[in-house]
């Protein structure tokens, strides 16, 4: 069978690489590994689109044309924008409709671009991909797209985090990991923590503005000593916070997936996450589970997963196991079987 010649978005690989940068990058590797595609990336490696105006020029002039320079058979976009005039045929990935939902807080010309204008022009997507079938129901219901043209296709989780060594750490610390934002609800875990004498809770993850609610928080709380910040940290780094953890804490009041929890998942990671929709589909039953923004629920988790090893060991086990079905192999193929569909 011909290969067929697929271009596809990386930009967000580059720079300061958040959730869309590690998609994007698996995605391009596990592609790579195929006979049957012909791959082009989609990026200007110097280039940083994390700044407004940086990202609507990627969006509306640099991307669609490097497309179009690469004469591919399908173009794939990755972040969850298109451009007014997007080539055809093309796949648009929607990890989620935070700003649509009111999750993410922004300046007012942020919401109109990427809650306003982004939501008609998703519509020109030839096929979109959820992560989730959760994603996939609120995408449908929010721009008024048929279930049939949204396809779920997951995402993976690297063999490396199955090899991690666990090792107690004293004083012992509780790890939360994404982008310091709103809608991840750090000050619910700060609070819990509150409640834990002797825990401290760690986190990993770029910061926005939200930090210094956080940092305030603690500070209500009495507990500034046992909250640490740390701001983006290398994946070494970050395998490392897995490894020392007492449990991997997720309090977010919205996700499209939740790759975080699934990687502590494989890492044997006791998971404590925040009772929504698409994070019941994500981890089953391999974690517990709090009711959003309730921190005592929250606390009480967290000292199970500290101390019930009856219930703690099996759930890791399955967890484990639960990871495994999660691949980037997987997710390519799924994407491939989208390809050939639009050619």
């Amino acid at each position: 069978m011909k290969p067929i010649r697929v271009a596809l978005e990386t930009q967000y690989a580059y720079g300061t690489p958040t959730g869309l940068g590690t998609y994007a990058r698996k995605l391009a590797d596990a592609l790579r590994e195929r006979a049957d595609v012909a791959l082009t990336e989609i990026a200007l490696p110097d280039a940083d689109v994390w700044r407004f105006d940086r990202r609507l020029v990627w969006d509306q002039w640099s991307a669609p044309r490097l497309a179009r320079r690469a004469r591919p058979d399908v173009t794939h976009f990755t972040g969850g924008t298109l451009s007014v005039a997007p080539p055809h045929p093309c796949v648009l990935t929607v990890h989620d409709l935070a700003w649509l939902a009111g999750a993410v807080r922004g300046r007012f010309y942020s919401r109109f671009y990427f809650a306003g204008v982004q939501r008609a022009l998703a519509r020109k997507a030839d096929r979109i991909v959820a992560d989730t079938e959760t994603a996939r129901a609120e995408i449908s219901s929010r721009l008024g797209k048929s279930v049939d043209a949204i396809a779920v296709a997951g995402a993976g989780v690297d063999d490396v985090w199955f090899t991690i060594e666990r090792s107690a750490v004293d004083p012992a610390y509780v790890l939360a990991v994404g982008t310091v934002e709103a809608r991840k609800d750090l000050e619910t875990a700060v609070r819990a923590i509150a409640r834990l004498p002797g825990i401290r809770l760690v986190s990993a993850g770029m910061h926005t503005a939200y930090a210094q609610a956080v940092l305030d928080a603690a500070a209500r709380a009495g507990v500034a000593d046992r909250v640490t910040l740390l701001g983006y940290v290398s994946p070494e780094q970050l395998r490392s916070l897995y490894a020392g953890a007492t449990a991997l804490v997720f309090p977010s009041r919205y996700e499209g997936f939740g790759l975080p929890p699934l990687q502590a998942l494989a890492a044997r990671v006791p998971v404590v996450a925040a009772d929504i929709p698409v994070l019941r589909e994500v981890l089953g039953d391999c974690a517990f589970f709090a009711a959003r923004g309730q921190d005592e629920e929250f606390a009480d988790a967290i000292k199970r997963a500290q101390h019930d090893a009856v219930l703690v060991t099996p759930m890791l086990e399955r967890g484990q196991m639960r990871a495994r079905s999660f691949t980037w192999r997987s997710v390519a193929q799924r994407l491939v079987d989208v390809y050939r569909s639009l050619v």
